[in-house]
């Protein structure tokens, strides 16, 4: 898991740059620029529970899951996130993981279905003074939302026995 200690930092640093900020446009781009921080870090974040699972496990497929991996760009629960967990512990171990933890995942796919709509609202759009925005504040609860049930999903993906 990656730390969200430094990102939590400069999210705050940019609500308060935001708060502060008189020029709309600015404000916006401040904006978007804390989604799009949270967007990366929550890629790279499942990027690193997928390779040090990896890592731990050394399994003989590790290195076509590391080639998919490289062609993973996001971090929708359904498309990007389970696909890859399943490629790891096969659709069985991930539903053992679900049954146990199901609304923690439930959370976690709420969350990242959340954090997608905004992100890509801030990604895809030409910034102008009538465009509507999520305030940074709430990039900074999705962090911890999404850090919170990734860090008990990575655990309960620990505890899964994989057949040789």
């Amino acid at each position: 898991m990656l730390s969200i200690l430094d990102l939590k930092v400069r999210l705050l640093d940019i609500e308060t740059e935001f708060l502060k900020e008189t020029d709309v446009v600015k404000a916006l781009l401040l904006a978007k620029l804390a989604a799009l921080e949270v967007g990366g870090w929550t890629e790279e974040c499942i990027d690193k529970i997928v390779i040090d699972f990896l890592d731990a496990r050394n399994p003989l497929c590790k290195t076509k899951v590391l080639d998919k991996l490289k062609n993973v760009y996001g971090f929708q629960y359904g498309k990007e996130f389970r696909s890859m967990i399943v490629e790891l512990v096969g659709i069985i171990g991930f539903e053992k993981i679900e049954n146990n933890i199901s609304i923690n995942c439930q959370r976690l796919e709420s969350a990242l279905s959340e954090l997608k709509q905004s992100r890509d609202k801030c990604a895809h759009t030409y910034t102008k003074s009538t465009t509507a925005m999520d305030a940074p504040t709430k990039f900074i609860q999705l962090l911890s939302k999404i850090e919170a049930e990734l860090s008990v999903f990575n655990v309960e993906l620990h505890k899964i026995h994989l057949q040789p």
